[in-house]
């Protein structure tokens, strides 16, 4: 039994190490329509996900290349509309405000085309939370995510993003 849940664990951990390092960057994009940025769609949460588990140390170019691509698909998309508020979006921390707006889009593209500026917006803020935390030695201390994550540890997050719209 134990050989068996072993060798579970190795297969896992080898497949995701796989997947993580597979991820193709597309290149020569072109929005020219609504069904454009629909097609990319699986390849945008496919990216979010790779830029969220991926160390923020590792890989840079691999990481500049996604963010580019993340950042002209979601300014054009016509299904997600991020609102970049004062109080939740981390601008001091390019990466963390990123990963802000990952969140939102990932949230929103799973959850039908979600609309709801506050669920969207506490998707980004927990996204940017549990980013800022695997990345806190490389990105260094942000206050303004430890102020969110003291919120969220005292159940007051939501309410402090309704209060911020």
């Amino acid at each position: 039994m134990k050989n068996t849940i072993k060798t579970l664990v190795l297969l896992l951990f080898v497949t995701t190490t796989m997947t993580a390092q597979e991820l193709k960057i597309p290149n020569d994009v072109k929005f020219e329509k609504a069904e454009d940025y629909t097609t990319y769609e699986p390849h945008v949460l496919e990216s979010i996900d790779w830029l969220q588990r991926t160390p923020a140390s590792e890989q840079p170019a691999k990481r500049e290349k996604l963010n580019a691509f993340l950042l002209k698909w979601i300014t054009g998309s016509p299904t997600v509309s991020i609102e970049l508020v004062s109080g939740i979006v981390p601008l001091e921390c390019g990466d963390c405000l990123m990963t802000f707006m990952y969140g939102w889009t990932k949230y929103s593209l799973e959850n039908n085309y979600a609309k709801d500026k506050i669920d969207c917006a506490v998707a980004g803020v927990e996204h940017t939370i549990e980013f800022y935390k695997k990345n806190k030695a490389a990105l260094g201390k942000q206050p303004d995510i430890e102020k969110l994550i003291r919120r969220k540890k005292k159940g007051k997050l939501r309410k402090y993003i309704k209060s911020k719209f």
